[in-house]
């Protein structure tokens, strides 16, 4: 009886070890960080204020940006085929206030915004 108490004490302590080692989280990762959020948040603000321009459609263009205290972006670069676009495009988005919380401030970030004509 003894011997099938001591095992069932070190088991437990065992296992209490092992519990406590194993970290913890409150939350499982939240998906609204993610990259596709931020891209999908900024293309929907180039599509709202897009005008058409004649060199606009079909092209992809890649911004590169920081989000700063105040979940503004601030446009660091631009490129694609077209100056125009880029020009305008950097118009649209710099200062632009978005909704993604970032998990460290003036973190670069680059994404590809595919411009297509909606006709």
């Amino acid at each position: 009886m003894m011997k099938y108490f001591l095992r069932i004490l070190i088991l437990t302590i065992f296992i209490i070890n092992v519990a406590s080692l194993t970290p913890i989280t409150a939350s499982p990762e939240r998906r609204d960080n993610s990259i596709d959020v931020l891209r999908k948040e900024v293309t929907k603000l180039v599509q709202n204020n897009a005008v058409l321009l004649p060199d606009m459609v079909d092209q992809v263009v890649t911004v590169g940006f920081l989000i700063n205290a105040r979940n503004e972006l601030i446009i660091l670069d631009v490129n694609g085929d077209s100056a125009s676009v880029c020009a305008y495009v950097k118009q649209i988005l710099n200062y632009s206030k978005v909704k993604y919380n970032q998990m460290r401030q003036l973190t670069r970030y680059s994404i590809k915004i595919h411009l297509v004509d909606r006709k």
